[in-house]
C-alpha cells in the first residue's frame, strides 16, 4: 500500500511516464541546466531535477535501493530523454547489472546494442587510468549521464582521504568539461554518521541524496526513505519522504509523511 497522502486527489491528478518525474514538477527558470532523475516524485524536491554538469552522491545502507536509482537513472536517460549513458560498475558483472532489472521489464541489453548505453567492469589500477576509460565511454556514445557504482572501492585505494577528495573533485571538474552528470554510489556503515567512504566526498559534489530505512513501530515494519541534504543551486526539500520499489521501478511520494 502506497504511504499516505496529505493531498491523495491532487496527486492522483499528476499524470507520469513509467520512469518520468509528474508533470507538473516544479522546474526552475533555467530548467534546461536540469537533468530529470527518472524517479518518479524526486525531481519536484530539487526543482526539475539535478544539476547539469554535477556530481551528486547517492549515499545509504544496504537494501535501500542505491543500485535500482543508479540503474532507473541510466535506463530513463537513454529510453525517454535520448541522453546516452556509461554505467562503472565496480563490483558486479555487468551481466549482472541488466539481469538485475529485468524484473522492472527494463531492457537494457537492447539500450547497450543501440549504444545508448555502455556498461563496463574497468580494472581499478590508478585513477588517472580509470578517468581516461570514462572519458573515452562518453566521447564512444555521446554519454550525457554517468554511474559509479560503488565509488567507496575508489577511494579505498587512496592512501589517504585528501586524495581521495581530490580525486572526486577532479572527476567533478570532468564533468563539467564534459557536460555529463554523474552520480556516485556511497554505501554507509550501520551507525555511521558520514554519507561516504571518507566522510569527506559529501563535501565535494554537487549534491547528495541520502536513502535509508525508517522503523514505524504501528506496524512493526520498516519503510524506505529518502532525504535531499544538499543539492547546489537549488532550493530543495529537507523533508524525509517515502520511497517504494514499484514492479516498474523506484517512487518517491513527496506529499506523504513517512510517520
Amino acid at each position: 500500500m502506497a504511504p499516505r497522502s496529505k493531498q491523495p486527489a491532487q496527486r492522483a491528478k499528476k499524470q507520469a511516464s513509467s520512469f518520468g518525474a509528474p508533470e507538473q514538477a516544479q522546474r526552475p527558470k533555467d530548467n534546461e541546466k536540469r537533468i530529470q532523475t527518472g524517479i518518479q516524485g524526486l525531481d519536484e524536491l530539487i526543482e526539475g531535477g539535478l544539476p547539469r554538469g554535477g556530481v551528486t552522491l547517492l549515499s545509504g545502507h544496504c537494501g535501500t535501493g542505491k543500485a535500482t536509482f543508479a540503474t532507473q537513472f541510466i535506463y530513463y536517460g537513454a529510453k525517454e530523454k535520448n541522453e546516452p549513458g556509461v554505467y562503472i560498475t565496480l563490483e558486479e558483472e555487468p551481466e549482472e547489472v541488466m539481469g538485475d532489472v529485468k524484473r522492472f521489464g527494463w531492457d537494457m541489453e537492447k539500450l547497450v546494442k543501440d549504444k545508448k548505453i555502455s556498461i563496463i567492469k574497468p580494472e581499478i589500477t590508478k585513477f588517472d587510468t580509470l578517468k581516461k576509460t570514462i572519458e573515452d565511454e562518453i566521447d564512444k556514445i555521446g554519454a550525457k549521464r554517468l554511474v559509479i557504482n560503488p565509488f567507496g572501492l575508489i577511494a579505498a585505494y587512496f592512501a589517504n582521504v585528501y586524495d581521495a577528495r581530490k580525486a572526486l573533485a577532479s572527476l567533478r571538474r570532468q564533468m563539467q568539461k564534459l557536460d555529463c552528470t554523474a552520480l556516485v554510489v556511497a554505501d554507509i556503515k550501520e551507525g555511521e554518521q558520514t554519507f561516504s567512504f571518507t566522510g569527506y566526498e559529501e563535501f565535494v559534489v554537487t549534491g547528495v541524496i541520502v536513502l535509508d530505512l525508517a522503523f514505524k513501530k504501528e506496524s512493526n515494519s520498516y519503510v524506505r526513505t529518502l532525504f535531499v541534504r544538499k543539492m547546489e543551486k537549488s532550493n530543495h526539500s529537507l523533508k524525509l519522504v517515502p520511497l517504494e520499489i514499484k514492479p516498474d521501478g523506484l517512487v518517491v511520494y513527496p506529499d506523504a509523511e513517512v510517520f
